[in-house]
């Protein structure tokens, strides 16, 4: 993977918004060509809107992929084009703001992004509430979510849909959150005393303090420069986002601790689904349901392979024992989790007891 390239000019914003003016100002559909159920024959353009770069994550290669599928089956009436970070105005706390507003029909999903705007959203996102395992934690993450099917039965799929209009219609596991230091190791809850760790999000933020240290919340294009300068010795992050930002440079120790599994997920606007001609649209969700489901394990293979690879060349893994993970784990649900649940109220409830279900 590259590094990130997240810094684009405003005159790139700009020309950006005015060249997909006309799409967002027209039909439902993002075309200025109907899309209505009488109009078959027409082409359809959607614009997908990524929280990524176009190398950033597994999930980056897989959604391109399936819409090119999706452009062959229909006959190419509809068509998806992506747009990657700094090709489009909003940041990635904005993804589902893109959705409302009609700037785009499908946007990127990514719980520790949108927690701040929709905090039960955040569930996944809980430190240390999901299981170790890759695959044991996307059966409780994609059971929460439904089948894929815009079924409101799923407590997730009902609030996306009722307050923002949108659907959940895929999602790709990805690999998990971990600690990388420079020159110190994570191995208990005292593990971070003295040092300053990047974080992204209020969850992590906590987290950071319960264990005794100085959450600094800046943008992800400024860790390199932040580690090479000492402003901050520490980072959370995934180890394919670490391996594609270079940040490896300048830290040598992963601490293994897998503080959550969240799910890169893919959203559709549901005006923009309802306009498609039936055909179209059963086609869409068809291709979408069935990659979904197989799950795709891309992301998680490659962090497997870069773990290998930088374990070779030195780096080194630490994993907190069963012990002092539940110690962090006791503390993180008092000033947590228990903060989370207080501010969704009933439906976080509901959503833990189906969470507790499935992992039992």
């Amino acid at each position: 993977m590259k590094k990130r390239n997240r810094l684009v000019g405003f005159i790139i914003a700009v020309g950006f918004i005015l060249s997909v003016s006309f799409t967002a100002c027209g039909d439902s559909g993002g075309s200025s060509q109907s899309g209505s159920k009488g109009g078959d024959d027409k082409v359809v353009e959607w614009s997908f809107y990524s929280a990524y770069g176009p190398e950033d994550g597994a999930c980056c290669i897989i959604w391109p992929q399936l819409f090119k599928e999706i452009e062959e089956k229909t006959d190419g009436r509809l068509v998806i084009t992506s747009y990657w970070a700094g090709q489009h105005p909003y940041a990635e706390e904005d993804m589902l703001k893109a959705l409302d507003d009609g700037s785009a029909q499908l946007s990127h999903f990514y719980s520790g992004y949108l927690s701040s705007v929709e905090p039960i959203f955040a569930a996944d996102s809980l430190p240390l509430m999901l299981p170790t395992d890759s695959m044991e934690a996307w059966k409780v993450i994609s059971g929460i979510w439904g089948d894929f099917d815009q079924d409101t039965n799923g407590i997730l799929e009902k609030i996306l849909q009722e307050r923002w209009g949108a659907s959940m219609v895929h999602m790709v596991p990805a690999s998990p959150q971990r600690f990388f230091t420079c020159g110190f190791e994570v191995t208990d809850e005292n593990s971070l005393a003295g040092h300053k760790i990047r974080t992204y999000s209020p969850e992590f933020a906590k987290l950071i303090q319960i264990m005794g240290g100085t959450p600094v919340s800046i943008s992800f294009s400024e860790v390199y420069t932040s580690l090479a300068t000492n402003l901050i010795d520490g980072l959370i992050t995934s180890t394919a986002f670490a391996e594609s930002g270079g940040f490896f440079d300048y830290t040598d120790t992963i601490g293994v601790w897998e503080l959550t599994q969240s799910t890169d997920g893919l959203m559709v606007s549901l005006d923009a689904l309802n306009a498609l001609p039936d055909d179209v649209r059963d086609i869409f969700l068809s291709v979408m349901k069935t990659s979904a489901t197989k799950p795709e394990m891309l992301e998680v293979e490659e962090n497997n392979a870069i773990v290998e690879r930088l374990s070779s060349e030195g780096i080194t893994l630490t994993f907190p024992s069963d012990e002092k993970r539940e110690i962090v784990k006791a503390a993180a649900k008092v000033e947590i989790w228990d903060p989370w649940l207080e501010t969704v109220g009933d439906e976080g409830q509901l959503l833990l007891e189906q969470i507790d279900s499935l992992m039992k």
